[in-house]
């Protein structure tokens, strides 16, 4: 009897954790989202779906990259962010850049830590920064790079996007832009690197290798 009841609670673990995770994601998005230091916006979301992909694996890491896209896209039809001005342009397009590549680095980084060497604790620690560092990079380069293929031609032609973003060639717009991106980018790899790491030992041990 207490080997079924241990059974179902350790397939209880995951789905439950990933509830958690989820909601810690949709808390992020709609209170703190993102924290400001001048120009440089470092976003929070990437931390619990690189905890989930590297604990959970990549089905629940690609289900909650799902929450963190849906999340972005709903969030950009009550703030003043560049994805809502390409809302109004092609809100389908929009949806597709705020979701997929949120997918893809929470699916990825599972498969990845699923085949990386994790049979002694430094190993394991340094899987689980690589992971949790490729969450970051995955999602800015995603995310960025289906903008440009998506609205390239809307930062030269449409004048709400102009206005947002200013009356300039279309590289320099993307230069500024990725450039603006990458330094964030390094904040929050290094965030996820030393918060995710430590949260997946600690999460690793307390559970007992449950999750």
């Amino acid at each position: 009897m207490s080997n079924v009841k241990s059974k179902t609670t350790s397939k209880l673990f995951k789905p439950v954790f990933a509830a958690l995770l989820s909601a810690m994601i949709i808390l992020l998005t709609f209170t703190i989202g993102s924290l400001r230091f001048g120009p440089i916006t470092i976003t929070l979301n990437c931390l619990p779906l690189a905890v989930g992909a590297v604990l959970l694996g990549p089905l629940y890491g690609a289900i909650l990259g799902l929450v963190f896209g849906l999340c972005s896209f709903f969030a950009s039809f009550t703030s003043a962010s560049l994805t809502t001005v390409l809302l109004g342009v092609n809100p389908f397009l929009t949806f597709v850049m705020c979701v997929l590549p949120r997918v893809i680095c929470g699916w990825v980084p599972g498969l990845l830590f699923k085949a990386l060497p994790k049979d002694n604790e430094p190993k394991r620690l340094g899987s689980s920064a690589l992971c949790c560092g490729l969450t970051t990079v995955l999602n800015t380069i995603g995310f960025l790079g289906l903008m440009w293929l998506f609205f390239k031609d809307a930062f030269v032609s449409n004048s709400d996007v102009i206005a947002k973003v200013g009356n300039k060639p279309t590289g320099n717009i993307f230069v500024f832009i990725f450039a603006l991106a990458t330094i964030n980018a390094v904040f929050e790899i290094v965030i996820n690197l030393v918060l995710g790491t430590a949260i997946c030992r600690a999460l690793t041990a307390a559970t007992k290798n449950k999750i």
